[in-house]
């Protein structure tokens, strides 16, 4: 197969197509070169296109890229759903839901302590704060901070587990 003229062989170092389109257009520059000097034109009437046309492209790399067999074949499984993939995303959905378990467990015992504590302790459905009933500040104001310290707390926990899930799947 061939792409704008560079053949399957045509690859670089490594089999980097980038250093095959880099020798491709270096050729042609070449080329073009060439064919004007042929022509007879004058690369002094334009200075700043001779110029630009003979600056070399460089490649600058940033980081080198890992190449692990163990990430593609693990990413592989996750995608095309192999039993691994299956049993990998299994475990994290269970990791989660025992996550959301916990914390919609002490939601429950939380809320449902504040009724037994006034049913326990009659005095204190009569105490007042601030000209409020005590059962009305705390069901109706408290709950909410403790509603979104739960809800933060799921969202770092769910993030936690799937960036550890990344990490299992990457290594």
């Amino acid at each position: 197969m061939s792409f704008g003229g560079m053949s399957d062989d045509a690859n670089g170092p490594d089999g980097d197509p980038w250093a095959a389109l880099v020798k491709a257009a270096e050729e042609a520059a070449a080329k073009e070169q060439a064919a004007q000097q042929q022509s007879g034109q004058d690369s002094t009437i334009y200075p700043l296109a001779s110029r630009i046309k003979s600056a070399k492209r460089e490649r600058i790399v940033l980081a080198q890229r890992r190449n692990s067999r163990r990430v593609v074949r693990t990413l592989a499984e996750l995608e095309d759903q192999t039993s691994v993939g299956e049993v990998l995303v299994r475990q994290l959905v269970r990791v989660q839901l025992m996550l959301s378990l916990r914390l919609m467990l002490l939601t429950v015992v939380v809320l449902g302590a504040i009724p037994v504590a006034f049913l326990l302790v009659p005095s204190l459905g009569t105490t007042t704060i601030l000209g409020l009933g005590l059962p009305w500040l705390l069901l109706g104001l408290a709950v909410y901070p403790f509603f979104v310290a739960v809800a933060w707390s799921y969202n770092r926990g769910a993030e936690r587990n799937e960036q550890d899930f990344a990490e299992m799947v990457e290594n």
